[in-house]
């Protein structure tokens, strides 16, 4: 897909900033912040993950131990470039994020969590979709009317028109297996930031995660937004403001 390509950009910095994109995008979502990131000095890359960027089908032939080994070996091409990296994980990259944090026994220097899920609005009708026609369906068609209701990211993004039924299962299967048993071993200095109207991810999610993270460095903010990807609110500089302020604090 045109515009799906991973941002690399090389500041031979100290400090590296690995942007982890949500279900179904793309790098792209990063443009901005990638830039403003790189123009504070930092080295930043946002690589594309496994079955991403391509085709539905591509997602439907990986599983979260592709997406896994996506950010991990993203992870270490950019630590064998830089001393120490934040994590920034937007929606489902928020849940990667936190599991490299475990993964790497917390020699993560921080983790910026953006609209992270741990339930879903509307997680009970996308269940649904799976057990009702799941079995005779192998994709589920999204629909322009409700791409600001369902949990995949903004009809302006560069992202799938279609997602895979089994891919949903699994992905809503990380979130109850991966994310929510294992908050309480990751002890990384943590800035949760979540829209109070997000209108793909239930705002109880942040303070969920901030509840039981093991990290005694956390801080939470919710941002006056009814956006998902907040980082497309017209108020996006404010936001990359506060999250470079984070990184200087914990590096």
């Amino acid at each position: 897909m045109k515009g799906a390509e991973p941002i690399f950009i090389d500041k031979k910095a100290k400090m590296g900033v690995l942007m982890l994109h949500g279900f179904t995008s793309t790098p792209y979502q990063f443009r901005e912040m990638a830039k403003y990131m790189a123009d504070k000095g930092l080295t930043v890359y946002a690589p594309l993950i496994a079955g991403h960027g391509t085709s539905p089908a591509d997602l439907k032939n990986t599983t979260p131990d592709d997406w896994k080994k996506s950010v991990k070996v993203a992870y270490l091409k950019l630590k064998s470039k830089t001393g120490k990296i934040v994590i920034v994980g937007n929606s489902f990259g928020g849940n990667l994020a936190f599991w490299l944090a475990k993964h790497f026994n917390n020699s993560v220097t921080g983790v910026v969590s953006l609209g992270t899920p741990i339930t879903l609005r509307y997680q009970w009708i996308i269940k649904a979709r799976y057990y009702l026609y799941g079995w005779a369906k192998e994709y589920y068609q999204k629909p322009k009317r409700i791409y600001k209701t369902d949990y995949t990211d903004m009809v302006d993004e560069i992202t799938y028109p279609a997602i895979p039924i089994k891919s949903v299962k699994e992905f809503l299967d990380f979130l109850k297996n991966e994310t929510i048993p294992n908050l309480k071993k990751i002890t990384v200095p943590t800035f949760i930031i979540h829209a109070n109207v997000d209108p793909v991810v239930n705002p109880e999610s942040a303070a969920y995660i901030h509840q039981h993270l093991g990290s005694t460095h956390k801080m939470i903010y919710f941002f006056d937004s009814d956006q998902h990807v907040v980082f497309n609110d017209k108020r996006k500089e404010e936001l990359f403001h506060r999250i470079y302020n984070f990184i200087k604090e914990v590096t």
